[in-house]
Protein backbone atom coordinates (compact mmCIF):
# COMPACT_ATOMS: atom_id res chain seq x y z
CA UNK A 1 0.00 0.00 0.00
CA UNK A 2 0.93 3.62 0.08
CA UNK A 3 1.94 3.92 3.76
CA UNK A 4 4.24 1.06 4.78
CA UNK A 5 5.36 -2.50 4.14
CA UNK A 6 3.17 -3.70 7.01
CA UNK A 7 0.08 -2.11 5.48
CA UNK A 8 0.82 -3.64 2.09
CA UNK A 9 1.39 -7.14 3.44
CA UNK A 10 -1.71 -6.89 5.64
CA UNK A 11 -3.79 -5.93 2.64
CA UNK A 12 -2.36 -8.86 0.69
CA UNK A 13 -3.07 -11.25 3.58
CA UNK A 14 -6.69 -10.08 3.48
CA UNK A 15 -7.06 -10.39 -0.28
CA UNK A 16 -5.48 -13.80 -0.89
CA UNK A 17 -8.12 -15.82 1.06
CA UNK A 18 -10.78 -13.74 -0.69
CA UNK A 19 -9.18 -14.73 -4.00
CA UNK A 20 -9.27 -18.40 -3.08
CA UNK A 21 -13.02 -18.15 -2.52
CA UNK A 22 -13.84 -16.04 -5.57
CA UNK A 23 -11.80 -18.19 -7.97
CA UNK A 24 -13.14 -21.49 -6.63
CA UNK A 25 -16.70 -20.15 -6.76
CA UNK A 26 -16.32 -18.98 -10.36
CA UNK A 27 -14.89 -22.37 -11.35
CA UNK A 28 -17.81 -24.19 -9.76
CA UNK A 29 -20.66 -21.91 -10.84
CA UNK A 30 -19.91 -19.80 -13.91
CA UNK A 31 -16.46 -19.57 -15.47
CA UNK A 32 -17.37 -16.41 -17.32
CA UNK A 33 -16.80 -14.66 -13.99
CA UNK A 34 -13.18 -15.81 -13.71
CA UNK A 35 -12.03 -12.47 -15.10
CA UNK A 36 -13.44 -10.71 -12.05
CA UNK A 37 -12.70 -13.57 -9.66
CA UNK A 38 -8.94 -13.20 -10.14
CA UNK A 39 -8.97 -9.48 -9.26
CA UNK A 40 -8.32 -10.06 -5.52
CA UNK A 41 -5.45 -12.44 -6.37
CA UNK A 42 -3.75 -9.98 -8.69
CA UNK A 43 -4.30 -7.07 -6.31
CA UNK A 44 -2.87 -9.21 -3.51
CA UNK A 45 0.24 -9.99 -5.53
CA UNK A 46 0.58 -6.32 -6.42
CA UNK A 47 0.43 -5.35 -2.74
CA UNK A 48 3.09 -7.96 -1.91
CA UNK A 49 5.32 -6.38 -4.54
CA UNK A 50 4.81 -2.92 -3.10
CA UNK A 51 5.40 -4.18 0.44
CA UNK A 52 8.67 -5.71 -0.73
CA UNK A 53 9.51 -2.42 -2.43
CA UNK A 54 9.03 -0.56 0.85
CA UNK A 55 11.53 -2.90 2.51
CA UNK A 56 14.11 -2.45 -0.25
CA UNK A 57 13.70 1.33 -0.23
CA UNK A 58 14.37 1.28 3.50
CA UNK A 59 17.55 -0.70 2.87
CA UNK A 60 18.58 1.55 -0.03
CA UNK A 61 18.77 -1.44 -2.38
CA UNK A 62 18.23 0.18 -5.76
CA UNK A 63 18.60 -3.04 -7.80
CA UNK A 64 15.89 -4.95 -5.97
CA UNK A 65 13.76 -1.82 -5.65
CA UNK A 66 13.68 -1.47 -9.41
CA UNK A 67 12.57 -5.10 -9.87
CA UNK A 68 9.72 -4.77 -7.37
CA UNK A 69 8.71 -1.43 -8.87
CA UNK A 70 8.51 -2.99 -12.34
CA UNK A 71 6.41 -5.83 -10.91
CA UNK A 72 4.01 -3.35 -9.35
CA UNK A 73 3.82 -1.24 -12.52
CA UNK A 74 3.26 -4.35 -14.64
CA UNK A 75 -0.12 -4.68 -12.94
CA UNK A 76 -0.83 -0.95 -12.72
CA UNK A 77 0.12 -0.07 -16.29
CA UNK A 78 -0.48 -3.24 -18.29
CA UNK A 79 -2.76 -5.73 -16.52
CA UNK A 80 -5.59 -3.53 -15.25
CA UNK A 81 -6.39 -1.48 -18.39
CA UNK A 82 -6.58 -4.75 -20.32
CA UNK A 83 -8.17 -7.07 -17.77
CA UNK A 84 -10.94 -4.87 -16.39
CA UNK A 85 -12.77 -4.28 -19.71
CA UNK A 86 -12.03 -7.88 -20.76
CA UNK A 87 -13.63 -9.22 -17.56
CA UNK A 88 -16.70 -7.07 -18.30
CA UNK A 89 -16.70 -8.40 -21.87
CA UNK A 90 -16.76 -12.02 -20.67
CA UNK A 91 -20.01 -11.69 -18.75
CA UNK A 92 -21.83 -9.09 -20.88
CA UNK A 93 -24.91 -10.54 -22.62
CA UNK A 94 -25.67 -7.59 -24.90
CA UNK A 95 -23.82 -7.77 -28.19
CA UNK A 96 -23.22 -4.03 -28.72
CA UNK A 97 -21.82 -3.53 -25.22
CA UNK A 98 -19.81 -6.72 -25.52
CA UNK A 99 -18.17 -5.43 -28.69
CA UNK A 100 -17.47 -2.06 -27.07
CA UNK A 101 -15.90 -3.69 -24.00
CA UNK A 102 -13.68 -5.87 -26.17
CA UNK A 103 -12.57 -2.78 -28.09
CA UNK A 104 -11.75 -1.01 -24.82
CA UNK A 105 -9.80 -4.07 -23.69
CA UNK A 106 -7.74 -3.99 -26.88
CA UNK A 107 -7.18 -0.26 -26.44
CA UNK A 108 -6.19 -0.87 -22.82
CA UNK A 109 -3.68 -3.49 -23.90
CA UNK A 110 -2.10 -1.12 -26.41
CA UNK A 111 -2.02 1.68 -23.85
CA UNK A 112 -0.53 -0.66 -21.25
CA UNK A 113 2.19 -1.82 -23.60
CA UNK A 114 3.08 1.78 -24.42
CA UNK A 115 3.26 2.64 -20.71
CA UNK A 116 5.11 -0.41 -19.41
CA UNK A 117 7.37 -1.89 -22.08
CA UNK A 118 9.61 1.22 -22.43
CA UNK A 119 10.38 0.97 -18.70
CA UNK A 120 12.01 -2.42 -19.29
CA UNK A 121 14.64 -0.81 -21.51
CA UNK A 122 15.04 2.45 -19.63
CA UNK A 123 15.60 1.77 -15.91
CA UNK A 124 16.26 5.45 -15.27
CA UNK A 125 12.64 6.20 -16.23
CA UNK A 126 11.48 4.87 -12.84
CA UNK A 127 13.11 7.20 -10.26
CA UNK A 128 11.43 5.99 -7.06
CA UNK A 129 10.91 8.35 -4.17
CA UNK A 130 8.75 8.59 -1.05
CA UNK A 131 6.42 11.59 -0.85
CA UNK A 132 4.11 12.15 2.15
CA UNK A 133 4.45 8.52 3.27
CA UNK A 134 3.57 7.23 -0.21
CA UNK A 135 5.66 5.85 -3.04
CA UNK A 136 5.79 8.16 -6.03
CA UNK A 137 6.73 6.01 -9.01
CA UNK A 138 6.99 9.12 -11.18
CA UNK A 139 7.76 7.03 -14.26
CA UNK A 140 8.57 8.75 -17.50
CA UNK A 141 6.19 8.03 -20.38
CA UNK A 142 6.79 7.89 -24.13
CA UNK A 143 3.77 10.17 -24.42
CA UNK A 144 5.62 13.10 -22.86
CA UNK A 145 5.53 16.04 -25.23
CA UNK A 146 2.63 14.44 -27.13
CA UNK A 147 -0.17 14.25 -24.59
CA UNK A 148 -0.35 15.87 -21.13
CA UNK A 149 -0.03 13.54 -18.17
CA UNK A 150 -3.56 14.45 -17.08
CA UNK A 151 -4.94 13.34 -20.46
CA UNK A 152 -3.21 9.97 -20.13
CA UNK A 153 -4.69 9.51 -16.66
CA UNK A 154 -8.18 10.35 -17.87
CA UNK A 155 -7.78 7.94 -20.79
CA UNK A 156 -6.60 5.20 -18.45
CA UNK A 157 -9.43 5.85 -15.98
CA UNK A 158 -12.02 5.82 -18.77
CA UNK A 159 -10.80 2.46 -20.09
CA UNK A 160 -11.00 0.98 -16.60
CA UNK A 161 -14.23 2.56 -15.36
CA UNK A 162 -16.54 2.76 -18.37
CA UNK A 163 -16.99 -1.01 -18.91
CA UNK A 164 -17.88 -1.45 -15.24
CA UNK A 165 -20.32 1.47 -15.17
CA UNK A 166 -21.98 0.34 -18.43
CA UNK A 167 -22.27 -3.35 -17.53
CA UNK A 168 -25.68 -5.02 -17.68
CA UNK A 169 -24.95 -6.60 -14.29
CA UNK A 170 -26.12 -4.43 -11.39
CA UNK A 171 -23.35 -5.60 -9.03
CA UNK A 172 -20.69 -4.85 -11.64
CA UNK A 173 -22.09 -1.34 -12.04
CA UNK A 174 -21.91 -0.85 -8.28
CA UNK A 175 -18.29 -2.04 -8.35
CA UNK A 176 -17.71 0.48 -11.14
CA UNK A 177 -19.07 3.28 -8.97
CA UNK A 178 -16.65 2.30 -6.19
CA UNK A 179 -13.70 2.23 -8.59
CA UNK A 180 -14.72 5.53 -10.20
CA UNK A 181 -14.95 7.18 -6.76
CA UNK A 182 -11.49 5.86 -5.90
CA UNK A 183 -10.14 7.45 -9.08
CA UNK A 184 -11.74 10.78 -8.22
CA UNK A 185 -10.38 10.66 -4.66
CA UNK A 186 -6.94 9.79 -6.01
CA UNK A 187 -7.01 12.69 -8.45
CA UNK A 188 -8.29 15.14 -5.86
CA UNK A 189 -6.24 14.27 -2.79
CA UNK A 190 -3.26 12.16 -3.82
CA UNK A 191 -2.03 13.44 -7.16
CA UNK A 192 1.55 13.29 -5.88
CA UNK A 193 1.44 9.45 -5.73
CA UNK A 194 -1.69 8.57 -7.66
CA UNK A 195 -0.56 5.19 -9.00
CA UNK A 196 0.28 3.78 -5.59
CA UNK A 197 -2.71 5.18 -3.74
CA UNK A 198 -5.30 4.36 -6.41
CA UNK A 199 -4.09 0.77 -6.68
CA UNK A 200 -4.44 0.41 -2.92
CA UNK A 201 -7.98 1.78 -2.92
CA UNK A 202 -8.90 -0.44 -5.87
CA UNK A 203 -7.39 -3.43 -4.08
CA UNK A 204 -9.59 -2.84 -1.04
CA UNK A 205 -12.57 -2.27 -3.33
CA UNK A 206 -12.02 -5.67 -4.94
CA UNK A 207 -13.33 -7.27 -1.74
CA UNK A 208 -16.74 -6.40 -3.19
CA UNK A 209 -16.17 -9.25 -5.64
CA UNK A 210 -16.47 -11.65 -2.68
CA UNK A 211 -20.09 -10.57 -2.18
CA UNK A 212 -20.70 -10.65 -5.91
CA UNK A 213 -19.51 -14.24 -6.12
CA UNK A 214 -21.59 -15.23 -3.09
CA UNK A 215 -24.66 -13.90 -4.89
CA UNK A 216 -23.67 -15.85 -7.99
CA UNK A 217 -23.32 -19.08 -6.00
CA UNK A 218 -26.86 -18.72 -4.67
CA UNK A 219 -28.45 -18.42 -8.10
Amino acid sequence: MCFSATASFTTAALLLPVAAYTISTALKTDRRYLGFAIFPLFFGIQQILEGSLWIEIGQSDSAHSHIYALGFLFFAYLVWPFLVPFAAFLIEPRRNRKTAFLALSALGLLLGISLFVPLLFNPEWVPLRVVKHSIDYNSRLIWEGIAPYSVMRITYASIVCLPLLASSEKQIRFFGVIIALSVIVGFAFADYAFTSIWCFMAAISSIWILFMMRTLSRR
